[in-house]
């Protein structure tokens, strides 16, 4: 199979197109043949060598990265009953991958613990873009945050690409929703829905908003938000450590976000994406390296909006 690969760690132009065997599925897994992936903040972490146990365990270079994706299945494992070979599917590849395994390629093998069935009225490349980033918003705001119709939440970062899917998940769950992001942002998150845009270059979120039920922290800045919370409010960071005065400040409960995505919220997050009330930005690139190339380099600069998708095969 042709996969898009690195020798070594290092900078973006580091990619380049190998032939690899095709991964063969475990009795608890699935082959499926790729027809998108998209790209993650977690991937450039991976390529410059950032990245240390789970995620390193089984790699070896050449090394094909990558952990969104969707495609067909081509081969079920001899325990695997929820799925079979035919069925159009997208989802998220475990932390450790072997070095062959990663979704830069044309076809990967997977367990089911984070995959879902394709629904009708969703593209590959649109779902190609759903798992990492939006099951992070997605886990924060019904598992982590429990957000409720009515609270008021602060998402710190509204413009990335976990901030974006929190933004509009968040009111899918009726809540009020400020968010933090810079002046030229302002236009896309209100009408994504944002009730408050922030610009942070000009004013501190913490002047401006009081008394909220929960922050969700893309950025790091978790003395910012606990500014914001009233004082039995919940912060989830999925950018920094909170230290230990910061997770007993007053009677706020502030934590890093471990994401543990199932299968029901990936459906649950295709349900929301066809019924319009999560609409995703997507850049859209063809199968190859400079591709791919392009992507990291966009990523790393830190200007990019909404989630970029390589469109491998139809």
């Amino acid at each position: 199979m042709k996969t898009i690969a690195i020798n070594q760690y290092g900078s973006a132009e580091a990619f380049t197109m190998i032939n690899m065997p095709k991964p063969e599925p475990q009795a608890d897994e699935v082959q499926v043949a790729i027809h998108a992936f998209s790209l993650n903040p977690m991937d450039i972490a991976g390529r410059m060598g950032a990245l240390s146990s789970p995620f390193t365990d089984l790699w070896s270079f050449p090394l094909v990265l990558g952990w969104d994706f969707s495609g067909v299945i081509t081969k079920v494992g001899s325990d695997i009953t929820s799925f079979k070979t035919g069925d159009a599917v997208f989802g998220s590849a475990a932390p450790a991958h072997a070095a062959n395994n990663g979704t830069y390629g044309e076809f990967i093998t997977v367990n089911t613990k984070e995959l879902a069935h394709l629904p009708s009225g969703l593209s590959f490349d649109q779902a190609a873009a759903l798992p990492i980033a939006g099951l992070t918003a997605y886990y924060g705001m019904k598992h982590n945050l429990n957000l409720q119709p009515g609270q008021k939440i602060l998402i710190q970062g509204g413009a990335g690409g976990v901030g974006l899917f929190a933004v509009q998940i968040a009111k899918a769950f009726d809540a009020y929703v400020a968010t933090t992001a810079s002046a030229n942002h302002r236009n896309l998150l209100v009408d994504l829905g944002a009730d408050e845009v922030i610009d942070y270059h000009e004013t501190n979120p913490a002047t401006v908003l009081h008394d909220y039920d929960a922050v969700f922290d893309t950025v790091g800045d978790i003395d910012t938000g606990l500014k914001v919370l009233k004082a039995d409010g919940q912060l989830a960071t999925i950018a920094a450590q909170p230290t230990d005065a910061q997770q007993y400040d007053q009677q706020k409960k502030a934590a890093f976000q471990f994401t543990q995505g199932s299968s029901e919220d990936l459906a649950d997050l295709a349900k929301l994406t066809i019924n319009g009330q999560v609409k995703l930005t997507i850049a859209t690139l063809p199968f190859a390296v400079a591709s791919v190339i392009k992507g990291h380099q966009a990523i790393e600069s830190r200007h990019t909006t909404g989630k970029i998708v390589i469109h491998v095969t139809d």
